[in-house]
């Protein structure tokens, strides 16, 4: 069985509170429905695992389905059905009520309660695992929580994200053939928690011997600088970190951000600050550099820094997508996924 929390959904189940596009969407705007529903997701939740009798249930990404009526009470609801997998993907779960982030991630800015912790020492007929994707994340985790939680790593797909020809993908986005692309993006470049205010800070201040690259919403255009837009395929995403000599990811807090993985499997080297579990996915000097601050001049100091060794930015390509294969193979991430389930103890009774 397999759930999904969007509107548009491979899965043979959709699960969703989203309100049809239209007038129902507009009207979400003027009309509180939260309550009403979270418990009408909560009964089809409870109606799918009362037909499906599923042999485990894994969640992720609850709080992105917040607004829709996803809460937490779903993985309670999970329990009295299956053993549980709750993946952490930020800590949204080591937070309660509206809190979900602290400054620099640390023990001592959390309060003394969180939704994971009150989820998992509730007593229910079946037991509950957390994971989470960075070793930074799983060991906040256990000590917020109490329990163990388990390093998963997300796979990498190489039949998508590998290296490939960087003049082919240049020309599919229409970008200069020749000299220096600096990429970054998010899903919204308005997002203050992804740093582009700094970004486009520590690129005014330099050299601009190339040109800045930008995908994700919100993204305007002025001298030196290329917004995409939105890109919605893998296949494009692949392209344009093929096209790229360096991708830049200026976020201020992070957990183990897709965009690394998929700019190393490419071969192209990340610029990041070391925040979260990113210290984890770049080995400065070898796939890319970690700044040495959260601040727009640390951040233009390594990126003049790179700029002015594009040679070497190019021979790192090589170490960029050997370290993603060592990494993110789904073969081997799949090894260690059997292993924590049965060591975990989540198969049903």
């Amino acid at each position: 069985m397999q759930a999904a929390g969007d509107e548009a959904s491979p899965a043979r189940f959709l699960l969703t509170g989203k309100p049809p596009r239209g007038w129902r969407r507009v009207l979400e705007n003027f009309t509180d429905q939260r309550k009403k529903r979270k418990k009408e997701v909560e009964q089809r939740l409870d109606e799918l695992l009362t037909k499906e009798r599923p042999d485990f249930v894994w969640f992720h990404n609850l709080a992105g389905g917040g607004k829709w009526g996803w809460s937490e009470e779903m993985v309670l609801i999970a329990r009295q059905y299956a053993p549980v997998l709750w993946t952490l993907h930020d800590m949204w779960g080591l937070g309660e009520s509206d809190q979900a982030y602290w400054a620099g991630g640390k023990a001592g800015n959390m309060g003394n309660s969180s939704r994971a912790q009150r989820i998992c020492v509730t007593t229910s007929k079946y037991p509950i695992a957390l994971t989470a994707p960075s070793r930074w994340l799983t060991d906040l985790a256990a000590l917020k929580v109490g329990q163990k939680c388990w390093h998963l790593p997300n796979p990498i797909d190489f039949q998508i994200y590998s290296p490939g020809d960087q003049v082919a993908a240049r020309r599919r986005f229409g970008l200069p053939e020749e000299g220096v692309v600096i990429l970054a993006g998010a899903d919204s470049l308005q997002d203050e928690r992804k740093g582009f205010d700094l970004l486009l800070q520590a690129w005014g201040q330099g050299r601009k011997d190339g040109i800045l690259v930008l995908f994700g919403r919100n993204g305007q255009e002025r001298e030196g600088i290329v917004s995409l837009g939105s890109i919605d395929t893998d296949e494009a995403m692949a392209d344009a970190y093929r096209a790229a000599d360096l991708y830049v990811h200026p976020a201020r807090m992070e957990n183990a951000p897709c965009q690394i993985q998929e700019s190393l499997a490419c071969g192209t080297p990340v610029l990041a600050f070391p925040v979260g579990g990113i210290p984890e996915m770049i080995q400065s000097g070898e796939n890319g550099f970690l700044a040495d601050e959260v601040t727009a001049k640390s951040l233009n100091e390594y990126l003049q820094k790179a700029l002015a060794d594009v040679r070497g930015l190019r021979e790192m390509r090589e170490k960029c997508w050997r370290f993603a294969e060592e990494q993110w193979d789904q073969a081997k991430l799949m090894r260690s996924f059997e292993g924590m389930l049965a060591t975990a103890n989540t198969k049903k009774r």
